[in-house]
């Protein structure tokens, strides 16, 4: 992957690519290209289950995860996506996971500004509000006026960004939403959408728009080159489409206001996947997104850093099918977060499988459990020694399914069909028996 244009993202620390972090201070802002993973948890250990030092709804202690996260271009020159994470400590005394995915465009300074910015911004807001809700308003808010007022100040001639960001605690997981990104919540393999897009496509987000005279289609907006309905940033469109006033107050229907929701979590919360729109508008619905990807887990030992890679490369394959030759595809981050480890699978049940076990371990056909070792199907007893017992079974089972075509030809010739198979002068063949065993 080439880099993106302009400088490189900054912030606390940068695991080099692919690599890992554990423990405290973990935050960090992806260079584009770099993948990597981290593996933490909060500055304190919970206390018993259920304690509270009563300032806010959130128990003293912290979360375990672990995180990998995975960048492409997509097929494009540039690279205007960007992602952060950190812990953030809380007003209880514990900590929380802080990730989030900013999709730019017109460039990526806005982006790349966004996650530089959220984890000093969101630390303040949070030591000012009483709940982790209106903490994540406001600090969507103040992000927004940074990037208006470097606006104004001509350091950022254009450009805006989409951004998610998640705080995971040690019992629910909140949600701040601006745009397209989206991210899914795995329930014990039970897909559960955290945020809804804010794209043209819903109705709500249109009639904004379209309330105002601006034409509004599925996938574009009228006046602008861009097919999402909120943003941060963007004040170079100017109005009727995105400004302020006088005092401030943001103007036009391309608005900037998140969409916060909590999701409470509990033994069946599994894994989180976060990411921009490079991978679902390729790669859906998100049900099979998820189920793929728990499938997968299980393969890759767990590992969210060898998950978000895979995932990745399955949205570059679903961009190359859908897109026609040298269409550019889109920029794509994924973040996977590991809450717990999967369940165990079932043992099989040989009543629930219709499966039964050699001495091996071997799983295999009760109606092949009597064949003689290395046999794998009745057409290999071809030519072979049968013991008197073997002989008996088989002369059993070769009766039975004769009595069936019979009553099966029988009934055709009734309804004026075929004659009885036992007049036709062909007897069913050791292959025969065999599919005539398999479909049963």
């Amino acid at each position: 992957m080439k880099p993106a244009d302009g400088p490189a993202s900054s912030s606390a620390s940068h695991p080099a690519p692919g690599g890992s972090q554990n423990g405290l201070g973990c935050g960090h802002s992806t260079t584009p290209g770099d993948n990597g993973a981290t593996t933490g948890r909060g500055a304190s250990p919970p206390p018993p289950s259920g304690a509270d030092d009563g300032s806010s709804g959130e128990p003293v202690g912290a979360p375990e995860f672990t995180v990998g996260w995975a960048q492409s271009q997509g097929n494009r020159p540039y690279q205007d996506d960007r992602c952060v994470e950190f812990t953030l400590p809380l007003p209880t005394g514990g900590a929380a996971l802080v990730w989030a995915v900013a999709d730019g465009h017109h460039q990526h300074h806005v982006s790349e500004l966004v996650c530089e910015e959220l984890e000093d911004t969101l630390r303040a807001a949070v030591a000012e509000q009483a709940e982790l809700e209106a903490a994540l308003r406001v600090t969507i808010k103040r992000l927004d006026d940074t990037v208006f007022a470097r606006h104004n100040q001509g350091l950022l001639a254009t450009g805006g960004t989409t951004l998610i960001v998640h705080v995971l605690t040690a019992t629910h997981v909140y949600t701040a939403n601006v745009g397209d990104c989206k991210s899914v919540l795995s329930s014990r393999g039970a897909c559960i959408e955290l945020n809804t897009c804010h794209n043209p496509i819903v109705p709500s987000e249109r009639e904004r728009f379209q309330a105002v005279g601006i034409y509004c289609s599925a996938d574009h907006i009228g006046g602008s080159d861009i097919n999402v309905c909120r943003t941060l940033g963007d004040y170079d469109l100017g109005m009727p489409l995105k400004g302020r006033d006088a005092e401030g107050r943001q103007l036009g229907p391309l608005i900037s206001e998140p969409e916060i929701c909590c999701v409470p979590l509990d033994e069946l919360s599994e894994f989180v996947i976060t990411a921009s729109d490079g991978l679902w508008d390729y790669y859906s619905p998100e049900s099979s997104v998820l189920s793929d990807t728990r499938r997968q887990m299980r393969r890759l030992e767990e590992d969210p850093q060898a998950v978000a890679e895979w995932l990745l490369e399955q949205a570059l394959v679903h961009q190359r099918r859908t897109l026609h030759s040298g269409t550019p595809g889109d920029n794509i981050t994924i973040m996977v977060v590991r809450l717990r480890p999967l369940p165990p699978l079932p043992r099989a049940s040989a009543s629930r499988l219709n499966l039964q076990s050699r001495g091996s371990g071997e799983l295999i056909s009760p109606k092949l459990a009597d064949l003689p070792e290395g046999m794998q199907s009745l057409s290999d007893m071809h030519g072979l020694e049968l013991t008197p017992e073997q002989r008996q079974q088989q002369m059993s089972r070769q009766a039975s399914q004769q009595e069936a075509l019979l009553r099966q030809a029988s009934r055709s010739s009734s309804q004026g069909g075929l004659r009885p198979q036992s007049q036709c002068g062909s007897q069913p063949t050791l292959d025969q028996h065999a599919a005539a065993e398999a479909d049963q």
